[in-house]
Protein backbone atom coordinates (compact mmCIF):
# COMPACT_ATOMS: atom_id res chain seq x y z
CA UNK A 1 0.00 0.00 0.00
CA UNK A 2 1.51 3.32 -1.07
CA UNK A 3 1.47 6.62 0.75
CA UNK A 4 -1.48 8.74 -0.28
CA UNK A 5 -0.45 12.21 -1.36
CA UNK A 6 -2.28 15.24 -0.08
CA UNK A 7 -5.15 16.47 -2.20
CA UNK A 8 -4.42 19.21 -4.71
CA UNK A 9 -4.77 22.54 -2.83
CA UNK A 10 -7.06 23.96 -5.54
CA UNK A 11 -9.36 20.95 -5.29
CA UNK A 12 -9.31 21.22 -1.50
CA UNK A 13 -10.26 24.90 -1.68
CA UNK A 14 -13.10 24.04 -4.08
CA UNK A 15 -14.34 21.38 -1.64
CA UNK A 16 -14.22 23.84 1.26
CA UNK A 17 -16.04 26.51 -0.74
CA UNK A 18 -18.81 24.06 -1.66
CA UNK A 19 -19.05 23.14 2.03
CA UNK A 20 -19.38 26.85 2.84
CA UNK A 21 -22.27 27.06 0.38
CA UNK A 22 -24.00 24.22 2.23
CA UNK A 23 -23.38 25.95 5.56
CA UNK A 24 -24.97 29.13 4.15
CA UNK A 25 -27.99 27.09 3.05
CA UNK A 26 -28.15 25.55 6.52
CA UNK A 27 -28.12 29.01 8.10
CA UNK A 28 -30.97 30.17 5.88
CA UNK A 29 -32.96 27.00 6.41
CA UNK A 30 -32.54 27.12 10.21
CA UNK A 31 -33.68 30.76 10.17
CA UNK A 32 -36.73 29.87 8.03
CA UNK A 33 -37.69 26.97 10.32
CA UNK A 34 -37.41 29.26 13.36
CA UNK A 35 -39.69 31.78 11.72
CA UNK A 36 -42.34 29.10 11.12
CA UNK A 37 -42.74 28.18 14.78
CA UNK A 38 -43.19 29.76 18.17
CA UNK A 39 -42.03 26.62 19.99
CA UNK A 40 -39.07 27.69 22.16
CA UNK A 41 -37.34 24.30 21.95
CA UNK A 42 -37.43 24.15 18.16
CA UNK A 43 -36.37 27.79 17.93
CA UNK A 44 -33.46 27.09 20.29
CA UNK A 45 -32.29 24.05 18.29
CA UNK A 46 -32.47 26.03 15.04
CA UNK A 47 -30.51 28.90 16.65
CA UNK A 48 -27.82 26.46 17.81
CA UNK A 49 -27.55 25.02 14.30
CA UNK A 50 -27.48 28.48 12.75
CA UNK A 51 -24.69 29.64 15.04
CA UNK A 52 -22.70 26.43 14.56
CA UNK A 53 -23.02 26.73 10.78
CA UNK A 54 -21.81 30.33 10.99
CA UNK A 55 -18.78 29.18 12.98
CA UNK A 56 -18.14 26.32 10.56
CA UNK A 57 -18.10 28.75 7.63
CA UNK A 58 -15.62 30.98 9.49
CA UNK A 59 -13.32 28.02 10.21
CA UNK A 60 -13.54 26.92 6.58
CA UNK A 61 -12.59 30.44 5.48
CA UNK A 62 -9.55 30.45 7.76
CA UNK A 63 -8.45 27.15 6.21
CA UNK A 64 -9.02 28.53 2.71
CA UNK A 65 -7.04 31.67 3.56
CA UNK A 66 -4.21 29.50 4.93
CA UNK A 67 -4.05 27.71 1.57
CA UNK A 68 -4.52 30.73 -0.71
CA UNK A 69 -2.93 33.63 1.19
CA UNK A 70 -0.73 32.87 4.17
CA UNK A 71 0.02 29.53 5.78
CA UNK A 72 -0.58 29.07 9.49
CA UNK A 73 2.27 29.72 11.85
CA UNK A 74 2.47 29.24 15.58
CA UNK A 75 5.54 29.54 17.75
CA UNK A 76 6.22 28.11 21.19
CA UNK A 77 6.59 31.70 22.40
CA UNK A 78 3.10 32.62 21.19
CA UNK A 79 1.63 29.70 23.08
CA UNK A 80 3.86 30.33 26.09
CA UNK A 81 2.54 33.88 26.46
CA UNK A 82 -1.00 32.65 27.01
CA UNK A 83 -0.49 29.15 28.37
CA UNK A 84 -1.33 29.94 32.02
CA UNK A 85 -4.69 31.30 30.86
CA UNK A 86 -5.24 28.26 28.63
CA UNK A 87 -4.60 25.93 31.57
CA UNK A 88 -7.16 27.84 33.67
CA UNK A 89 -9.63 27.51 30.82
CA UNK A 90 -8.96 23.76 30.59
CA UNK A 91 -9.83 23.45 34.29
CA UNK A 92 -13.02 25.48 33.78
CA UNK A 93 -14.13 23.30 30.86
CA UNK A 94 -13.58 20.14 32.88
CA UNK A 95 -15.70 21.57 35.71
CA UNK A 96 -18.50 22.52 33.30
CA UNK A 97 -18.60 18.94 31.98
CA UNK A 98 -18.85 17.64 35.55
CA UNK A 99 -21.64 20.09 36.41
CA UNK A 100 -23.59 19.33 33.25
CA UNK A 101 -23.26 15.59 33.86
CA UNK A 102 -24.47 16.03 37.46
CA UNK A 103 -27.45 18.05 36.22
CA UNK A 104 -28.26 15.43 33.59
CA UNK A 105 -28.16 12.59 36.13
CA UNK A 106 -30.64 14.47 38.31
CA UNK A 107 -32.91 15.57 35.48
CA UNK A 108 -36.13 13.63 34.98
CA UNK A 109 -37.53 15.51 31.97
CA UNK A 110 -36.70 13.99 28.59
CA UNK A 111 -36.47 17.31 26.74
CA UNK A 112 -34.33 18.87 29.46
CA UNK A 113 -31.96 15.86 29.29
CA UNK A 114 -31.88 16.31 25.51
CA UNK A 115 -30.60 19.86 25.97
CA UNK A 116 -28.20 18.85 28.75
CA UNK A 117 -26.78 16.15 26.45
CA UNK A 118 -26.18 18.83 23.84
CA UNK A 119 -24.39 21.01 26.40
CA UNK A 120 -22.25 18.14 27.62
CA UNK A 121 -21.21 17.23 24.07
CA UNK A 122 -20.37 20.86 23.33
CA UNK A 123 -18.33 21.23 26.53
CA UNK A 124 -16.54 17.96 25.75
CA UNK A 125 -15.75 19.36 22.31
CA UNK A 126 -14.18 22.41 23.97
CA UNK A 127 -12.17 20.10 26.22
CA UNK A 128 -10.91 18.16 23.17
CA UNK A 129 -9.98 21.38 21.33
CA UNK A 130 -7.92 22.51 24.30
CA UNK A 131 -6.31 19.07 24.72
CA UNK A 132 -5.35 19.15 21.04
CA UNK A 133 -3.88 22.62 21.55
CA UNK A 134 -1.79 21.12 24.34
CA UNK A 135 -0.63 18.41 21.89
CA UNK A 136 0.31 21.12 19.40
CA UNK A 137 2.29 22.87 22.14
CA UNK A 138 4.16 19.64 22.92
CA UNK A 139 4.95 19.10 19.23
CA UNK A 140 6.17 22.67 18.78
CA UNK A 141 8.40 22.46 21.82
CA UNK A 142 8.88 18.77 22.73
CA UNK A 143 11.19 19.47 25.68
CA UNK A 144 8.81 21.85 27.46
CA UNK A 145 7.04 20.63 30.53
CA UNK A 146 3.27 20.59 30.34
Amino acid sequence: MGVRLAEDPKALVATLKRWQELEAESINQARAISEKTTNPLIRLVMEIIRQDSTTHARVQQVIIDSLEKEAFHLTPEELGEIWDSVEKHIAMEKETVELADKARRNMRGFLQRYLLNYLIEDEQKHDRLLAQLEDIKRNLYPYASS
